[in-house]
């Protein structure tokens, strides 16, 4: 997975944002089975393990934030399903975009849908358009043209 995120400054990971994103799951998504940093002491994401998939059984969320304000929310139910919100510059788009599944790639982005910035907003609203998708079985729902 390559993207214009290894190619910009997008700032160093965010201990207290990524805390901030993992609170936000487990109080708002009663299907986070667990939360947990990749490094207690030194973490550069934080992974949301979920008890339904799109797609599958389950799927699980790692996020990244970084000092500068860029995330990402890599989305995965294995190597056949994934997809990604993010913000962080790109020539070619705009700050905040999607790359569409089911590989996620850099070639499969296209505007997000998600317009707030903050890792609370942010965060609720990847959940809610992930579950939205779940509850009804209809993977257009993860990047719909009103989001919650």
């Amino acid at each position: 997975m390559t993207d214009d995120w290894e190619r910009v400054d997008v700032g160093a990971p965010d201990p207290d944002l990524l805390a901030t994103a993992r609170t936000v799951a487990e109080e708002y998504e009663p299907l986070v089975t667990e939360a947990a940093f990749d490094d207690p002491f030194d973490p550069d994401a934080v992974s949301f393990r979920l008890a339904a998939g799109i797609r599958a059984n389950a799927g699980r969320f790692d996020v990244t934030w970084t000092d500068r304000g860029y995330y990402r929310y890599h989305y995965t139910e294995g190597d056949d399903f994934n997809y990604r919100y993010d913000r962080h510059p790109r020539l070619d788009l705009p700050d905040n975009h999607f790359h569409e599944p089911p590989r996620a790639a850099h070639d499969d982005a296209v505007p997000s849908c998600i317009e707030v910035g903050t890792v609370r907003l942010v965060t609720l609203a990847v959940l809610q358009l992930w579950r939205d998708a779940v509850e009804a079985g209809d993977v257009s729902l993860i990047q719909q043209p009103d989001p919650p």
